[in-house]
């Protein structure tokens, strides 16, 4: 194994000259989607007067729910399942996505609205046209994505539909053990609450629910 070169340098010392504070220590997120390991390397942070010891210095959610975003992202531009091949298939797609999704190793443009206007999704026209043409396809987008300019991300600036309507659809699930005399020794019902929005701009919904005392453990 000497001659395989390292995957990533781990430093001997901290940044202040010593081991104090983590020097040589590096924190390692991994997630495994579709055959593919997605990996997070976070150094620790300096020790300061709230984290005297140093540590992480960040919520391990965090890295691990970017990571599926990540895993999302690929999917929403490569088709399920984002495998190794279809990876491959777009590296130059991907690397571009990582450069906008992540800022000097912080997280900064997730938001799928936002990413389809800065990247072009591949297409098979514009596979067809690099074969022919010999050269690198252009994915970039000169214009602003309209999710910067708007309030939410998730939604673009402006979005207007001919009919203002709005699907909700209550999919409900029951669980339960019976004796066999037929009797219910325990019993649970869960459920969860799909919609369509077909709305124009950016208008303000109330959900209510007739008893909201006999729902728990809910969550949106």
């Amino acid at each position: 194994y000497d001659s395989v070169e390292p995957v990533m340098e781990v430093p001997d010392i901290g940044n202040d000259g010593d081991d104090a504070n983590g020097g040589g220590t590096i924190y390692l997120f991994s997630i495994l989607r579709d055959g593919l390991s997605y990996l997070a390397a976070c150094p620790p942070c300096i020790g300061n007067q709230n984290n005297p010891s140093g540590g992480l210095g960040i919520s391990p959610l965090l890295i691990t729910e970017f990571l599926h975003k990540i895993a999302d992202t690929f999917v929403i531009y490569f088709g399920d399942p984002a495998d190794e091949s279809a990876v491959k298939d777009n590296f130059s797609t991907a690397y571009q996505l990582l450069e906008e999704m992540v800022d000097y190793g912080w997280p900064l443009t997730t938001e799928p609205n936002a990413l389809t206007d800065l990247i072009r999704p591949p297409t098979v026209m514009a596979k067809i046209h690099q074969a022919m043409t010999g050269g690198s396809s252009n994915i970039l987008s000169e214009a602003l994505p309209n999710g910067t300019v708007s309030n939410m991300p998730w939604r673009k600036a402006g979005v207007t539909h001919p009919n203002n309507e709005i699907y909700i659809d209550i999919v409900e699930e029951i669980d339960a053990i019976l004796s066999s005399s037929g009797g219910v020794i325990s019993s649970d019902v869960s459920g969860s609450i799909q919609a369509q929005s077909n709305l124009s701009g950016v208008p303000d919904l109330i959900l209510t629910f007739n008893d909201a005392t006999l729902i728990d453990d809910s969550s949106f």
